[in-house]
């Protein structure tokens, strides 16, 4: 039986571990690090454009095989970080993309729009 570990988790001889990235980290690529198992970290290149749940696989980098000589490989699972609360300026620079990109927005929150159903 093994312990679960706070920040990764086992799967046979591989280890997934969890990365968040900003929307801009991840339109514009970056460079992080990622913790490793034993202690340390790994300088991991984020490609321009790197889309959310993407798995980048760092080989060799997770625990011995029982089965066969060498290591696993240390999967890194990419996530988006949202921000919940914008102060005025993040505001306007993502108002300011999504009309770039033609997506449909709401400057107005659910209570608003409650509003508008209920009247008041």
């Amino acid at each position: 039986e093994v312990k679960e570990h706070d920040v990764f988790r086992r799967e046979g001889s591989n280890l997934h571990v969890e990365l968040s990235l900003s929307p801009a980290q991840a339109a514009l690529g970056t460079a992080v690090k990622v913790p490793l198992l034993g202690g340390g970290e790994e300088e991991l290149e984020i490609d321009p454009g790197t889309q959310p749940g993407t798995v980048i696989k760092l080989r060799g980098k997770g625990l011995p095989s029982l089965e066969r000589r060498g290591k696993g490989d240390l999967l890194v699972t990419v996530h988006l970080r949202v921000p919940r609360r914008l102060d005025a300026e993040r505001r306007a620079l993502y108002e300011k993309l999504a009309a770039l990109e033609g997506d449909e927005t709401s400057e107005r929150g659910l209570f608003d729009r409650v509003k508008d159903i209920f009247g008041s």
